[in-house]
């Protein structure tokens, strides 16, 4: 097995960065222990705090309201196996034979629906993990002593996928406020947007090859501001105090390490800025309706949701030394347009984004060799370029075959990991065009589904297929099959896999060529 390396996130002290650029960048504070964390819960105010909460909530209960507030629960019950249909022995992700399984994972969400009136409402969702063995190799288990703990053999999480409150008519009449963990879908695509800024995409459970999670985002804390000036008008201001981070997935550090094959042990470094009032995010969106044709303005500035590479230090290679290698989340601005329609029963959309990144510079410190010396070189240039556009037009239609079949295609110019790179930045870094974490890069996606059976059996197929190819990217697309089976109105079973095709090397969805899934998934909704 190859030895992978961990990613390393600075605690203390900036980022080296060129003379020219220093900044109050700092990095976040690192983890408390758990002893500092029960001393902060168990402290004085927020013991009176907790007191005076249980008297609101039990308050609340006995009054009038409670009796007029109505409760809706729902919940999914869900049990995802995989395993791999061939063997990669060394692959730059994945390490398996043939049959060992991929992922396993019980998964429930309870969701809580409140109308306290006509103008007050709540949510909340809680998702549920565990996790047998979950984590599939022999780095997970480095002490046969874990396996006495139920924490470490069965891995068991529980998130809050969302929560908030929603005010019809906050201050004014047809002003809405909406205040917590929310998802706030921008753009008119399937899936593939390029304006849909608010959420990141859950990079984590992307790798997954959980159909569930086929491009899902994640909800983000935000107050949420909607006024309806007219019947089919919408003026949306978003204010975001967390900043908008993908989810990483395990082994994130082969992918990021996939372009610095150059490197003596690359060791990788995460860097993210102090979290401070005057670097959170915000939104704007003007939408309507114009003789059908539904329109989006959108404003975003924000930070990227994938972190991109911004310095090397390059070891000696005369020395047993390492190779530094630094990471950080650049901070952008986006104007994006939307609009969709229909002509003749074939839906359309479109979705154009001017990306403009911050100026923000990096470097590369290498050394040559010159007359028998080794001579250390520092280069300093910009990261990214001054601005560059993402786009995506796609239609879909309904035939009618059998109990229906459902077409949609769209081309994409520009994935979620993907950025305008300066040219310095694709030279001296690698980052090519079509490659995870590169250059922008041209996609064709299409989902097909025909019903059988009135509708109770479902035949699907999603496709991805990266048009570009030249003399360093190759051509490559991965497919998703799958067939659901209704056995009851709220009982599913379904059975897929996951098929890339590509040059190892030298393609993005080549990358997992030799990573063929086969799943098996069951789900109840209550």
């Amino acid at each position: 097995m190859k030895k992978r390396t961990k990613i390393k996130i600075k605690k203390n002290g900036p980022t080296k960065i060129p003379e020219n650029k220093k900044s109050d960048r700092k990095t976040e504070a690192g983890s408390m222990d758990i002893k500092r964390g029960l001393d902060l819960i168990l402290s004085p105010g927020r013991k009176a705090f907790a007191v005076f909460l249980l008297l609101a909530v039990l308050n609340f209960l006995v009054s009038p309201a409670f009796s007029q507030t109505k409760f809706d629960f729902s919940g999914l019950v869900k049990l995802f196996l995989s395993f791999y249909a061939s063997e990669n022995l060394n692959g730059p992700y994945f390490y398996h034979k043939a049959g060992d399984f991929a992922f396993k994972r019980i998964e429930s969400r309870f969701s809580l629906s409140v109308r306290v009136n006509n103008n007050v409402t709540a949510r909340v969702r809680l998702d549920a993990f565990a996790s047998p063995d979950a984590l599939f190799s022999n780095k997970n288990f480095p002490e046969t002593g874990i396996l006495a703990s139920a924490e470490k053999v069965e891995p068991f999480e529980i998130s809050l996928y969302e929560a908030y409150i929603r005010v019809n008519h906050f201050l004014l009449k047809n002003l809405d406020l909406t205040v917590g963990k929310q998802r706030i879908p921008w753009g008119t695509a399937d899936k593939l947007n390029v304006v849909d800024n608010l959420n990141p995409l859950d990079f984590a459970n992307f790798l997954t090859f959980d159909p569930d999670y086929y491009f899902e985002r994640r909800p983000q804390t935000a107050f949420n501001l909607e006024y309806y000036p007219l019947r089919n008008s919408k003026i949306q201001f978003v204010w975001l105090p967390e900043r908008q981070i993908s989810p990483l997935p395990a082994g994130f550090t082969e992918m990021l390490k996939a372009n610095l094959a150059g490197l003596s042990s690359p060791e990788i470094n995460i860097n993210r800025e102090t979290s401070s009032l005057k670097r959170t995010n915000y939104g704007l969106r003007l939408a309507t309706v114009i003789a059908g044709l539904d329109l989006g303005l959108t404003y975003y500035r924000g930070n990227y949701g994938c972190p991109y590479i911004q310095g090397v230090e390059a070891g000696n290679p005369l020395l047993p030394s390492t190779s530094e290698v630094y990471f950080s989340y650049p901070r952008e601005q986006v104007l994006g347009l939307d609009f969709s329609g229909e002509l003749k029963s074939v839906g359309w959309w479109a979705e154009l984004a001017r990306v403009q990144p911050e100026k923000i510079y990096a470097w590369l410190d290498n050394y040559i060799l010159m007359a028998g010396q080794l001579i250390p070189v520092a280069l300093r240039f910009k990261l990214m370029d001054n601005y560059y556009w993402q786009w995506v037009v796609g239609g879909d239609y309904t035939f009618s075959i059998a109990d229906g079949f459902y077409l949609n295609a769209q081309y994409v110019h520009g994935l979620f990991d993907e950025a305008g790179f300066s040219s310095e930045a694709r030279n001296y870094f690698g980052l090519k065009k079509g490659r995870w974490f590169g250059a922008i890069g041209d996609y064709l996606a299409s989902k097909a589904e025909l019903r059988l059976l009135r509708s109770d059996l479902k035949l699907s197929l999603n496709s991805i297929i990266s048009i570009n190819s030249n003399e360093t990217t190759k051509t490559s697309a991965i497919l998703y099959p799958s067939v659901e089976y209704k056995i009851h109105d709220a009982f599913y079973l379904q059975a897929g896999g996951i098929i890339a095709f590509g040059n190892q090397e030298m393609s993005k969805f080549g990358s997992f060529s030799r990573d063929r899934v086969v799943y098996l998934l069951t789900k109840v909704s209550f």
